[in-house]
């Protein structure tokens, strides 16, 4: 009976080890994976990032954005819409406009005071929304080639933009150091 029962025991015991060895294996190899390391949800990894961080992180993005968005802005006033200036502010994934709707937002939503505080409550965040409306207006009539109504498009996003500028603490469009 005592057989038996060291029978049972040992085998019980080749069990848990043939299942904990490659569930540890495993687990060893997930961490030390690369892959593990890029899922980590970044440099907040869930938290909110404080006001002086985005303005470190994100402040060169924005203002190089608003200079390119001014560059195409002189291309739009001479009614040049075929013009690089203005194709080289939309196209492609690392475009100014694609980066000032990205960096734009995580710049915006950081002016969150409370973590509790939904972004839409958010003003800066509101702004934002705004002039990505105007923006999107502006890439219609630039579509279309209607250069009287990208004119009119280009003002009311430039109006959108020195709001947004005012409440993440930018200079305006007219600041001189956007040039």
């Amino acid at each position: 009976s005592s057989c038996l029962s060291r029978s049972a025991l040992s085998s019980g015991r080749r069990a848990a080890v043939g299942t904990a060895v490659p569930g540890a294996v495993a687990l060893a190899a997930g961490l030390a994976s690369p892959r593990a390391a890029l899922a980590s949800g970044g440099a907040t990894a869930g938290r909110t990032t404080s006001i002086p961080t985005a303005k470190k992180r994100y402040y060169a993005r924005v203002r190089a954005d608003v200079a390119s968005f001014l560059t195409m802005g002189a291309a739009i006033k001479q009614g040049s819409l075929k013009d690089s200036r203005v194709s080289s502010f939309w196209d492609g994934k690392e475009s100014p406009y694609a980066d000032l709707k990205s960096a734009g937002y995580l710049l915006a939503v950081a002016f969150k005071i409370d973590s509790r505080v939904p972004p839409q409550k958010i003003q800066q965040k509101r702004d934002h929304d705004a002039l990505m409306a105007a923006l999107d207006d502006l890439n219609k009539a630039v579509g279309k080639g209607d250069a009287k109504g990208a004119s009119s498009a280009f003002a009311a996003a430039s109006a959108a933009l020195d709001t947004y500028l005012k409440g993440v603490e930018l200079p305006p469009t007219s600041d001189g150091s956007y040039q």
